[in-house]
């Protein structure tokens, strides 16, 4: 057992945990930075959409890759490979051209097909956050939070979800950035696509790395639903996002980062 003039010793060199809210809204003055940052950055996207039984196994899965860019804050998608092989050759020459026409949308200030991403910065201050203690990530120390969701509707996407949503979150104490957020769904969710659904799980994972020197930036997200789909048919389903290969993207630079 630990003596107590130890204990006391220890209580008094551990600084106090900061309030939640006060260092979310540090937080997302920070990620509204790094979002403009990422638009001068192109990068890839390995997204693979899984089917699950009820054993959590595997039943079905598909991959797709794509390069990712900015248009005046737009991301425009371009699909590069399917299932592990690239394009054949006239099918990316249609989805470059699809891209192209989204482009040509883009600047020209029509209706754009691609809408643009909802940024964390949105989503950090739909919640209220509390500090709960300290744990360390690959070595380095970093301050959890806990959240849930602001009563009332909020102007975003999905708000019908986000409000419905609580979890946790890691931040890098040194440098006040998000290494980690989990996120799960606590209550029911209905929603409707042609079909009625019902979400009786929600969950996900989002990891961020610094990046070079400065740049901290998604490296992976995990989401997972379950639920029931015709009152009588379940669906357990898993989608994963792994970002990588980062680098400058304007007329004069192609920079590679290095991870």
């Amino acid at each position: 057992m630990m003596p107590l003039a130890a204990i006391a010793l220890l209580a008094a060199t551990t600084p106090p945990l900061p309030d939640g809210n006060a260092l979310v809204r540090e937080l997302a003055q920070k990620q509204r930075r790094w979002e403009e940052i990422l638009n001068s950055y192109t990068y890839d996207v390995d997204v693979v959409h899984e089917d699950l039984d009820k054993d959590d196994r595997v039943t079905k899965r598909e991959s797709r890759r794509f390069e990712i860019f900015y248009v005046k804050g737009r991301p425009v998608r371009r699909l590069v490979a399917e299932d592990g092989r690239p394009l054949g050759a006239d099918r990316q020459a249609k989805v470059d051209e699809d891209v192209k026409e989204k482009v040509a949308a883009i600047n020209q200030e029509r209706v754009a097909l691609e809408t643009p991403a909802v940024r964390l910065s949105q989503i950090l201050e739909r919640y209220d956050f509390r500090a709960v203690g300290r744990e360390t990530i690959e070595g380095r120390p970093a301050i959890v939070l806990e959240f849930t969701a602001l009563p009332g509707s909020r102007p975003l996407p999905r708000d019908d979800v986000l409000r419905n949503l609580g979890g946790r979150v890691w931040m890098d104490e040194a440098e006040r950035e998000v290494v980690r957020a989990e996120v799960r769904n606590t209550a029911g969710m209905k929603f409707f696509l042609g079909l009625g659904a019902s979400v009786s799980l929600v969950s996900g994972t989002f990891e961020f790395r610094k990046v070079g020197d400065t740049l901290w930036l998604p490296v992976r997200d995990e989401a997972r639903a379950d639920g029931r789909m015709f009152l009588f048919k379940t669906f357990r389903k898993r989608v994963v996002h792994t970002y990588g290969n980062f680098r400058r993207f304007d007329v004069q630079s192609d920079e590679r980062l290095r991870q």
